[in-house]
């Protein structure tokens, strides 16, 4: 078996990135979420993202060291990293990952995006997508959208329903393990 598989979870607020970690740790895959990994980083900038301190301005190649200590103790042939922000450190790791990683980038039309949230979250259509917005606004999802367009190995639209996203996350969580496997070069 090769070095264990990446899969980079990208994209717009309430695109259903959470959901699409959770249904990969489902299928096997070690899930891990960016947060925690930024703020044992040692070196960089602190700063605060979405109430909680985290790190900007670091080494990558301290964040990939991080990333590897952590897919190495989930043991698990396929490892999903939530919530990639930088477009910038997803192709860094993508790119010195020894073995295949892959970006997924989530996304929805901004209304859709609202109501989704204004229903789990029991606030208005109105407030939700003023919090849409705001989060987009915070990961600078508007000025990375061109660069996530060059470099996202699977741009997933969530405009439909969940079964055509499981259907989605399923082919490529299978792509990505058959190639740990060997099976596919």
């Amino acid at each position: 078996m090769t070095a264990p598989g990446l899969i980079l979870l990208a994209g717009t607020s309430e695109a259903g990135k959470s959901t699409a970690g959770a249904y990969l740790a489902r299928l096997g895959a070690h899930r891990l979420k960016i947060r925690p990994i930024l703020l044992g980083l040692v070196s960089g900038v602190e700063v605060d993202h979405e109430g909680v301190t985290t790190r900007e301005g670091f080494d990558p190649n301290e964040f990939r060291l991080a990333l590897s200590d952590r897919v190495r103790a989930g043991a698990q042939a396929v490892t999903v990293i939530e919530s990639f922000i930088d477009v910038r450190l997803a192709r860094y790791t993508v790119k010195t990952w020894p073995g295949v990683a892959v970006t997924v980038f989530l996304t929805a039309k901004e209304p859709l995006r609202a109501r989704r949230l204004a229903a789990a979250a029991s606030v208005s259509e109105a407030v939700a997508l003023e919090i849409v917005r705001a989060k987009d606004g915070r990961k600078r999802v508007v000025e990375q959208m061109p660069e996530w367009r060059r470099v996202a190995d699977y741009w997933v639209n969530n405009d439909g329903t969940m079964p055509d996203l499981l259907a989605q996350l399923d082919q490529i969580y299978r792509t990505v393990l058959r190639h740990v496997q060997g099976e596919d070069s």
